[in-house]
């Protein structure tokens, strides 16, 4: 790279950037279903993995939700030990985001010195983050679509503040309603455990073909390609390759769960056709919705003169999890006659 690409990009951020401060932490003579528990009863948006520490912090491992729905011991006989970490002020949020791409991981643990869990950095967050970089670089090349501009410095800190706590506060109420989603509908997971194996394929394929469409259109809005009056034409066409990639993945899931799934966990009313029918159907629907949610929120940003960045990045994987939740359960639960709130 030149030096004067090289110095348009920006520099390096801390990893601190795009860490969660708070993770979920359990101990290792927690039974599975205790912490299966825990994951549920979580507020903020829904994770499938989480760190084991010892009494002091220390990490000892990761296990994910999966491990802990089939397991009934403590979870340190289905966690993973061996697992890859950054030392705090030593990874940039930028390596630490393309390592976890690299590696396929969905969470990566943070340490202080000592071993100590500082913090985790989620997949969602480390893709989100990526996303938001590439549209600043490509702003600092050719300006957004729509003449939005915003000197970090023009701001006092009274208006930073202003700007920044709507969003702040919006996605805070909208990360409680995705874990209450799931406490409401927690009779339906008892009685058919499957649906939670399921939950992460679905939560996770939201929030990539989301991701996915947000980026082309707010790439296709930077360089100029299309404009904000073309809103209808877009959305057409989103729709369109959203159903394309429905049905793609409703076989996906389909025979996943068909081929897959142990006949054995499925109750005497049921078949194992049903339950995989009406899961490739809500994951199809979540497609959808994920694919012109993802198309949507760029095209209102520039329509206001925001930065899309500011909200196709933060705010989309919080909208996506919450509509994914709400279409997941509602589906499924409607379709297999299981108990609703």
């Amino acid at each position: 790279m030149t030096d004067i690409a090289s110095s348009m990009l920006a520099p390096e951020h801390p990893v601190d950037a795009i860490w969660d401060a708070a993770p979920l932490l359990l101990a290792p003579d927690l039974t599975c279903p205790e912490a299966t528990d825990r994951f549920a009863s979580r507020s903020g948006a829904f994770h499938t993995s989480a760190c084991v520490v010892d009494g002091d912090g220390r990490l000892l491992g990761i296990v994910s939700l999966r491990d802990c729905l089939n397991g009934s011991g403590p979870i340190e006989q289905v966690m993973t030990t061996k697992v890859p970490t950054v030392r705090r002020g030593e990874a940039g949020a930028e390596r630490t985001a393309y390592d976890m791409i690299d590696r396929g991981i969905d969470i990566m643990p943070v340490l202080e010195r000592d071993g100590r869990v500082a913090g985790v950095v989620h997949a969602e967050k480390a893709n989100a983050f990526l996303v938001e970089e590439l549209h600043e670089d490509a702003d600092r090349w050719v300006g957004i679509a729509g003449g939005v501009k915003d000197d970090y410095f023009d701001h006092t800190v009274w208006s930073d503040f202003r700007r920044r706590v709507p969003w702040v506060l919006a996605l805070a109420v909208a990360g409680l309603a995705a874990g209450y989603v799931v406490h409401i509908y927690e009779d339906a997971l008892d009685a058919l455990v499957i649906l939670a194996l399921y939950m992460p394929m679905v939560a996770d394929t939201g929030g990539n073909v989301g991701t996915q469409s947000a980026s082309l259109v707010t790439r296709a809005l930077t360089t100029g390609d299309v404009k904000t009056r073309e809103t209808l034409w877009i959305l057409w066409r989103e729709t369109r390759v959203s159903l394309l990639m429905a049905g793609t993945l409703f076989l996906f899931a389909f025979l996943k769960v068909l081929l897959i799934s142990n006949a054995a966990d499925v109750p005497a009313t049921m078949t194992l056709e049903g339950i995989g029918f009406a899961i490739a159907i809500a994951l199809a629907a979540q497609v959808i919705s994920a694919t012109l949610i993802g198309a949507v929120l760029p095209l209102v940003a520039v329509a206001v003169r925001q930065d899309p960045a500011v909200v196709s990045g933060p705010a989309l994987t919080t909208i996506v999890d919450l509509t994914g939740l709400l279409l997941y359960f509602t589906i499924t639960a409607s379709m297999l006659g299981l108990a609703a709130p």
